[in-house]
């Protein structure tokens, strides 16, 4: 019992130190390049800081602690996420899959959400 919690431990404490240094990419340089990123389709490492059950939003940030907020309303994208939305949990670290739309309303970055997987799942092995 001791070694399984102990391995569970140092699974999460690998996958919180691949946050960090797995993936650079920051929602600040992609608003500064937009141009290039607009209508791309890209996958990168976020916390989730909470989701709104009411409005239907889900917001991540990343490293520099910068937001973004997607709409998950729509039966379509509902049924999308549902298997992302069932055991979701506040600051775990997601691989979140997006396309990028453009500049919110107050200039932060807009975009469409396809899938969040648990950036963990890609640390433990597979047979």
């Amino acid at each position: 019992m001791k070694r399984l919690l102990i391995t569970i431990l140092l699974i999460f404490y690998q996958a919180a130190s691949c946050y960090s240094d797995g993936d650079n990419t920051v929602i600040s340089s992609i608003i500064g390049d937009i141009d290039n990123y607009k209508n791309r389709t890209i996958a990168i490492n976020l916390k989730l800081k909470y989701v709104d059950k009411i409005f239907e939003k889900i917001v991540f940030y990343d490293t520099e602690n910068i937001d973004i907020e997607f709409d998950i309303s729509g039966k379509a994208k509902k049924k999308r996420l549902s298997k992302n939305l069932i055991n979701i949990h506040e600051g775990m670290v997601y691989r979140v899959k997006f396309t990028v739309i453009g500049y919110g309303a107050i200039g932060g970055l807009t975009g469409d959400i396809h899938e969040f997987v648990p950036l963990i799942f890609d640390k433990i092995p597979v047979k």
